[in-house]
């Protein structure tokens, strides 16, 4: 007994697992005799389909993981590694069977024993567990090469993940293997249920402004047939940012006072809320968080616009209304990647939440987002616009990117709105020359942002 006890504190004082735990901890992990058992070749450590949720981390040999009757082999694991991680942490059933090639020595871990387990090593357990979930997604990352006109949208994103990718992953034997880079991509597109049909007023109002001869007037008719918009536009006119003299109650009183382009991005703003203001829980988003951020965005990218001179402003305006539409369609695949989520964070606290996108899912929300742009066949310089605002250097001297990412850098610097947990934006270093504005003008752009969220939200989502 006492040379076994040696033999395997030798064993797991050489691997890099329990690196983090100390000589103590290690010794009352080996002191423990039930948790460790001794595999003979081709002896079945898991069965596919069983519901045993034991955690397994390889002391010496190796093993099969294998699949199906045929008992196709995915993958040959050997001392170091972990396996049936995630049925240990989420109660799902395996997803393929583990065979021992050789003698096996296995430390295994069903949940009375973990719990049986000081806090402390418990916890020392979960975070090398999780370590290994992500060093296997990131192993996936590093091997992807940036997509070429992904799904005939032009965009560059990150390839499919190779085969290693398959192999580490399949370990885990409880878990679907999650999909990443251009395989995500295209499932997300093939779920046509789980992209949001642009709104038919927000629909109309851009057809109709490509006209220079639409009036305020023609975009009233659009207005008078909702009820909703018609009170909202009416509360919007009557705050006391606008200041308006008199009580303004009728949808052509407010038309004729507020004007064609800012009538135009009023209703723009108010049809976006059904889809912009649901609560999203993967990004730790409370209903009307993003409406409100986006408003702020869009506000501040049409200022910008306008002391630069551009035309159409109606394009910054729409660009950062829509800039973070894509975390409504990755808010389920976050979600049920929320262990990797949350791990990143942890550890990665300097990051921003596209930083963890691209490093978990290979590609961030402005590529879903400008894809979404182009379904709904807004201008391409919008969708462009929206796909390089976290990295506009690398749009070049396009104006439109470097407008939307530096006014979700002031929006946020700000805490105007809500664009969810991480949402720390850095200001790329081209974009002061790009759009070359002194802080005293962004100062003055940022107040009136915030005056105009507060006339547009703080009346509408008021109960």
């Amino acid at each position: 007994m006492a040379n076994r006890y040696i033999e395997i504190l030798s064993v797991i004082n050489r691997l890099s697992f329990f690196d983090s735990f100390t000589s103590g901890e290690k010794q009352q992990i080996v002191s423990d005799d039930a948790h460790f058992r001794v595999y003979n070749p081709k002896e079945m450590l898991i069965r596919q389909g069983s519901s045993d949720q034991s955690l397994f981390i390889i002391l010496t040999g190796s093993v099969n993981v294998t699949e199906g009757a045929g008992q196709t082999v995915l993958a040959v694991l050997r001392a170091g590694e972990v396996f049936g991680e995630m049925a240990f942490l989420t109660d799902t059933r395996r997803t393929a069977s583990v065979v021992a090639r050789e003698s096996v020595i296995a430390l295994k871990l069903d949940r009375v024993l973990f719990e049986q387990l000081p806090l402390e090593v418990r916890e020392k357990f979960k975070d090398k567990i999780i370590e290994k979930l992500v060093a296997r997604l990131d192993l996936a990352n590093k091997e992807l090469t940036r997509l070429n006109a992904a799904v005939n949208t032009g965009f560059s994103e990150s390839s499919q993940s190779t085969s290693a990718f398959v192999d580490h992953a399949v370990a885990d034997l409880s878990a679907p293997v999650f999909l990443t880079g251009r395989e995500l991509i295209r499932k997300i597109i093939a779920n046509t249920t789980s992209l949001p049909a642009i709104p038919e007023v927000m629909l109309k109002v851009q057809q109709m402004i490509k006209h220079p001869g639409t009036s305020p007037a023609q975009l009233a008719k659009i207005i008078e047939t909702d009820p909703a918009m018609v009170t909202g536009i009416l509360k919007v006119a009557n705050s006391a940012y606008y200041g308006f003299r008199g009580k303004v109650s009728t949808i052509q009183h407010a038309s004729a006072l507020f004007g064609t382009r800012r009538l135009a991005e009023l209703i723009t703003a108010i049809s976006a809320g059904g889809v912009l203001g649901k609560a999203m829980d993967g990004y730790g988003l409370k209903a009307g968080d993003m409406w409100r951020h986006s408003i702020a965005v869009a506000c501040t990218a049409g200022e910008i616009a306008a002391v630069l001179g551009i035309d159409p402003l109606d394009s910054a305006y729409m660009a950062g209304l829509l800039h973070d539409m894509g975390k409504i369609i990755l808010d389920p695949y976050v979600r049920e990647r929320k262990v990797l989520f949350d791990h990143y964070y942890s550890n990665s606290r300097e990051k921003a939440v596209q930083d963890a996108e691209r490093d978990i899912l290979g590609f961030d929300h402005a590529v879903i987002a400008a894809i979404l742009c182009e379904n709904w066949n807004l201008p391409r310089s919008i969708s462009f616009g929206i796909r390089h605002h976290h990295q506009p250097a690398s749009a070049g001297g396009h104006q439109l990117s470097h407008i939307v990412h530096l006014a979700d850098y002031i929006t946020n610097q700000a805490a105007e709105g809500a664009a969810g947990r991480n949402a720390f934006p850095r200001l790329d270093e081209t974009t002061r020359s790009v759009v070359p504005l002194d802080d005293g003008t962004l100062r003055t752009i940022a107040v009136k942002s915030r005056q105009y969220v507060e006339s547009l939200t703080g009346h509408l989502l008021r109960k």
